[in-house]
Parts: structure tokens; sequence; C-alpha cells
């Protein structure tokens, strides 16, 4: 029970992280939009901007969560 419970509790970490990180991602872009930058942007580039911040918003989560 207590591993079931470690891998939901990481599981919903991961999915917050990659949540936090789609908002933080699109906030940026728009923000920028907004004071007059303009971007092409590949998926690509967006995909690997996106999978790291979401790798340091879930090291975040993780260091405040740390016992």
């Amino acid at each position: 029970m207590k591993n079931q419970k470690k891998y939901k509790e990481l599981l919903s970490r991961i999915f917050l992280s990659l949540f936090i990180s789609t908002l933080g991602l699109y906030a940026l872009i728009i923000s920028a939009k907004y004071s007059g930058a303009e971007y092409d942007i590949s998926d690509g580039e967006y995909f690997i901007t996106w999978s790291i911040l979401s790798v340091f918003v879930l090291l975040a989560i993780n260091h405040v969560f740390k016992k």
C-alpha cells in the first residue's frame, strides 16, 4: 500500500509540473506578444522548451515537498 501511495504521489507531481509548465510557457509567449515581440518557433522548439520547463518545475515541486 505504501508503494501504491508513493506512485500516485509521484504521478500527481509529474502531471502538476506538466500543467504548470504549459501555463507558464503560454504566459511567457502571450506576454512577449503583447510587448511587441514576434517569434517563429517550430513545434520541436516548443516541445524542448516545454520539457525543460516541466523538469525545472518538477524539481521545484520536489524541493518544496522534500521531507
